[in-house]
């Protein structure tokens, strides 16, 4: 039993790290996006002119 228990608590540990890993690149992505716009196709090659 005491197998069974260390198990599901490392289980439930490992889903939360992954889980707190997306969350924190979805903040780093959208962070990034702010800093770095995206350009479409028209402007960037408007820019380049």
């Amino acid at each position: 039993m005491k197998d069974i228990g260390f198990g599901l608590t490392m289980t439930v540990m490992g889903m939360g790290v992954t889980l707190l890993t997306l969350v924190f690149l979805g903040y780093v992505i959208r962070l990034l996006t702010k800093l770095f716009p995206f350009k479409k196709e028209d402007e960037a090659s408007q820019d380049k002119k």
